[in-house]
């Protein structure tokens, strides 16, 4: 069993391919398939089921995911013992999106490197970018000058409260027109793209309530103010997804980062982040 074995079997557990294993190691994907396959036979068991072009973890393979998973860390934790000069830089991150799970991705990241020293702000209204290494957001054409990855995709909806009277109907966007509208930031993705869903619709929204804070724009919905547009599968307690048939958009979240100048910390953050890319 050999080191390189156990890094091929780790990446492609993490995103089920082989083909973006090999593109992360610049080796053919039949040399990675390869390789697992021999850990595999050494191991006794198989660790993915293959179905076609697919390959899904299967019992086996999650179990000896997490084993691999202490190992790197262990091994991490090592080198950084051995290594006298250590990487002392701090490194800036704006969260312009989705701050519940980026908050969730920064505590595990500080949970594997302790001693990490990371700044992470949360805000969507910030109009300078300039002194931040790392930016999750949408796609902005202020940030072409940086390197970028997708870290996931996902879907949104028309929020609203449970008390709400539309809550149980079919709607179209054009049904909304006369309805009041929450929002969250003026600057904010989510924001653009209610106005834009509503201009297709043929109308633009009444916005009765526009705020930069998440626990004020649940408020807000939750009794009942207005309407708003949210990440589908979120809701919670009083807030519900209406039925608009014909709302279908999705918001893709990037990491953007300065690939020129990439500090051992920096290097590790955008590590990170790239194992948990969707």
């Amino acid at each position: 069993m050999e080191l390189l074995q156990l890094r091929y079997f780790f990446d492609s557990s993490k995103n089920e391919s082989f083909a973006k294993t090999a593109q992360k190691y610049m080796v053919p994907p039949s040399s990675v398939s390869a390789s697992v396959k021999h850990l595999e036979q050494e191991l006794g068991c198989r660790l993915f089921d293959r179905t076609g072009n697919r390959i899904i973890l299967n019992e086996n393979g999650k179990k000896f995911q997490q084993s691999v998973c202490r190992i790197f860390d262990e091994l991490d934790r090592a080198v950084d013992a051995l290594n006298p000069e250590k990487d002392e830089r701090e490194v800036k991150m704006l969260v312009r999106t989705t701050r519940n799970r980026i908050t969730a991705y920064i505590i595990e990241l500080k949970s594997k490197y302790p001693n990490l020293k990371l700044v992470a702000e949360f805000d969507v209204e910030k109009p300078d970018l300039a002194g931040y290494d790392i930016i999750i957001s949408s796609l902005d054409e202020r940030l072409d000058d940086r390197s970028k990855f997708c870290l996931f995709s996902q879907p949104m909806c028309i929020q609203a409260s449970a008390h709400n009277p539309l809550c149980g109907r079919r709607l179209t966007m054009s049904s909304l027109c006369n309805q009041p509208f929450i929002s969250l930031g003026s600057r904010s993705t989510t924001h653009k793209i209610l106005i834009d869903a509503c201009h297709r619709a043929g109308f633009t929204p009444n916005i009765t309530v526009l705020c930069n804070d998440t626990g004020c724009y649940q408020l807000c919905l939750d009794n009942n103010l207005g309407i708003g547009i949210g990440y589908d599968g979120a809701q919670s307690g009083n807030i519900v997804k209406l039925d608009v048939t014909d709302f279908d958009e999705r918001q893709d979240v990037y990491v953007f980062y300065r690939s020129a100048d990439m500090s051992r910390n920096l290097s590790r953050i955008i590590e990170f982040f790239k194992s948990k890319a969707v």
